[in-house]
């Protein structure tokens, strides 16, 4: 299946509706921030270049049974994921991936944390 592609033009993903969008070449390390409940996570993954950021909203959500018909306001699923190239072993060939979700001491919500430092490590 051959999808429209675009380039995300804002600093950070924002959604007020579904959103089931794939992000080709993204950083190692994503932060995920909870401007709600003032929390930041961060994302690391490595063997995996893409990410996938997903939430059925509110008509998908009552259409799922594991979910609840509001659980879709306090959930966001972000993956890493290898979508534009995958990754395809012969017989006895391996691969190595791994995903890691860390929460991060101080929040961006409070002003005391740079985004750019949990992504690029600045200080």
């Amino acid at each position: 299946m051959q999808r429209e592609r675009f380039t995300e033009q804002a600093d950070a993903v924002t959604f007020d509706g579904e959103i089931d969008r794939v992000y080709l070449s993204t950083p190692t390390k994503i932060a995920i921030i909870d401007h709600e409940k003032k929390r930041t996570f961060e994302l690391r993954k490595a063997g995996m270049p893409d990410a996938v950021v997903w939430n059925p909203w509110d008509k998908k959500a009552k259409a799922l049974t594991d979910m609840g018909d509001q659980d879709y306001k306090t959930m966001l699923c972000v993956n890493s994921a290898a979508v534009e190239t995958p990754i395809v072993l012969k017989p006895s060939e391996e691969w190595k991936g791994r995903q890691e979700l860390s929460t991060v001491s101080s929040s961006y919500c409070s002003g005391q944390l740079d985004p750019r430092r949990i992504l690029y490590g600045f200080s």
